[in-house]
């Protein structure tokens, strides 16, 4: 009978004593290994550990490609200048006229501040769409101040390149289909609020069947550091002094022949629950970068509440892009409020 000695492993017939490292066999108790090598030689903690260190990893290369992200979207805050976080959004616009066209050269001096303060503030040029007072309230068959339908062009001049910005209620099946092309493009922002991304096919896009046209905003390019702002909202009725809703803002940064790279931002002033259970006014800024053109636009998604919580609701639905307050499919969560922003070169 063949036996291993305990200690070297070497085989001989059974013996009392190995006969190559001389241990006495019967009595010989091998060491006790340390708890750690114990604990480390376990298979199943030898798995554990691979699969937390590539979760570690994963998670890393996450949060730097995030990061990487918000410090692009943070360029907008030292760039557009916008005070949102004190007063209301609309404060340094300038007012429009009631056809919502370019304030006049009365209207803009009147309302403007002076030259040297816009360079030294940053303040982009700007303009604000007031809302329908009572005593002039539309009537079923006219167009509410600022209510534009699609076929409406604005803030343009013949020839000249301009930008043009679509607020639609969309399906969530496109936007879904919307959000996965913008994916593969690798210029696409998410956040918890909102999202928004460069779109191939954006004509393609616009025309897909579950993408309703709200409004229709154009704006002429006049040279290549354009920028404006407009805002759609109306006065809280519990505290006139304040506005409900939505400033747009973009900032060209670059344009050529075929392409333009720029800055868009929306700011929300919108009443809404508080952890207290109660209502308050607040405001929200949503920044982006985009850079389009040819068959490419930008999208931007999640920046409209499915409810107003207003009094005065219907004063609010006057306008084109808020009509999605009214939506069944809004309300449900089956569709969103999307905003696309298309360049067009001009003749």
């Amino acid at each position: 009978m063949l036996i291993n000695c305990p200690r070297c492993g070497f085989q001989q017939p059974k013996d009392k004593y190995c006969a190559q490292c001389g241990v006495d066999i019967e009595n010989f108790k091998p060491a006790t290994p340390p708890a750690w090598k114990k604990f480390f030689g376990n298979p199943l903690i030898q798995l554990s550990l691979l699969v937390i260190i590539a979760s570690g990893a994963g998670i890393t290369l996450y949060q730097k490609g995030q990061q990487n992200l918000e410090r692009r979207v943070s360029y907008l805050k030292s760039t557009v200048q916008i005070n949102a976080s004190t007063g209301n959004p609309a404060a340094n616009f300038t007012e429009a006229s009631a056809t919502h066209e370019e304030p006049t050269a009365d209207q803009a001096s009147q309302a403007a501040p002076p030259a040297d303060a816009d360079a030294a503030d940053g303040v982009v040029t700007a303009y604000k769409v007031t809302p329908p007072t009572a005593a002039a309230a539309p009537s079923p068959t006219s167009t509410p101040v600022g209510d534009k339908t699609k076929d409406t062009k604005t803030s343009t001049k013949a020839g000249t390149p301009h930008l043009v910005f679509y607020y639609a209620e969309v399906g969530r099946g496109s936007l879904n289909s919307f959000i996965s092309a913008s994916r593969n493009t690798g210029q696409f922002m998410s956040f918890n609020d909102y999202s928004a991304g460069i779109l191939p096919g954006i004509n393609k896009a616009l025309s897909a069947p579950q993408v309703k046209i709200l409004h229709k905003e154009e704006h002429s390019l006049t040279d290549a550091k354009a920028a404006a702002q407009w805002f759609y909202g109306i006065k809280d009725s519990r505290d006139p002094s304040r506005e409900i809703g939505h400033t747009s803002v973009f900032e060209v940064n670059e344009m050529d022949a075929n392409n333009l790279r720029g800055n868009f931002e929306v700011l929300r002033s919108w009443r809404e629950p508080t952890s207290a259970g109660t209502f308050e006014i607040q405001r929200k800024s949503f920044p982006a970068i985009f850079e389009i053109g040819g068959d490419t636009g930008f999208f931007m998604a999640g920046v409209m509440p499915a409810q107003s919580n207003l009094e005065n609701e219907d004063e609010l639905v006057s306008y084109d892009i808020y009509k999605i307050l009214r939506s069944p499919q809004f309300r449900a969560g089956d569709s969103d409020f999307v905003i696309f922003i298309e360049f067009e070169k001009g003749n």
